[in-house]
This record gives structure tokens, sequence and C-alpha cells, in this order.
């Protein structure tokens, strides 16, 4: 997962603000030798190109509005890229893992999220399994 384009971050809204759920992440994922990509959805359309080579997409959702856009996004994502490993982090992916487990997310990191998001970058490119910490669908296989 270190070519360029397997790995895209989309921030869906942060109220005006530069994306922090884009920067911070991406400078985690750039310490450890991954070429990610970052969109911001409130500034600019998602190329269709950028969904369909990803591996791994993580949508931040830090509040509720970011949550429902990440949503209506990633339904278009499956419909692009069903096989690509879709997760959602931020607070409001943790008070909403029930149901975006149930509906449209692969994973679901909550809290401080850099770290985790790194780790689950790593245990998927290894063929691992999810690290612990992180939420799963619960008819999730992991190798």
């Amino acid at each position: 997962m270190k070519q360029p384009g397997d790995i895209l971050l989309i921030s869906c809204y942060e109220l005006g603000h530069q994306p922090l759920g884009l920067a911070s992440p991406l400078g985690f994922l750039k310490d450890a030798g991954y070429s990610a990509a970052g969109i911001d959805a409130a500034a600019e359309k998602i190329p269709s190109s950028f969904v369909s080579s990803a591996k791994f997409i993580g949508i931040a959702v830090p509040m509720h509005t970011a949550m429902c856009i990440g949503v209506e996004i990633s339904e278009h994502i499956r419909a692009i890229n069903p096989d690509a490993h879709l997760c959602f982090y931020g607070l409001y992916a943790s008070l909403n893992a029930d149901y975006l487990l149930a509906s449209v997310a692969d994973s679901v990191i909550g809290g401080e999220y850099e770290q985790p998001l790194l780790s689950l970058v790593q245990s998927l490119e290894a063929g691992d399994s999810v690290p612990q910490g992180l939420r799963t669908p619960p008819h999730a296989v992991t190798p």
C-alpha cells in the first residue's frame, strides 16, 4: 500500500477550517513511508480515478454534519470501488460505530486516530488481523 493512489483520506466538512482530519494522519502516514492522497470534499470534487485506484479509503468525521456527508460519499465510493477498505475515523465515527459498521464501513476509529489509522494500514498491508481497539463489523473475517 505504499504506491501513490493506494491510500485516500477524505475530509467531508470542518466548518470552513483547514481539514486537520487530513493533515495530521497524512503526516503520520508520510513519516511511515506511505504516499497517501488527501481530498477536502468541502472544497473540491473527489476524482473517480482516486477512488477507483485506492485500496484503503479513510473518511474523517469530526462532527455530525461531516458524518452525514461521509455516509453519502461512502455510498458513491462503494459503487466505484467495492473492494477498497473503507474506514471512518474521528469523534463521530465512534459515536455512530454500530450504524456505520452495519451499513457502509469496514472499520471505525474514534478518539485519537493517527496512530490507530497507521496501524490499521500496516496490518492490512501485511495481511494481519485488524489491530485491537478498532471496531469492525461482527461478521468481518480477519486474516
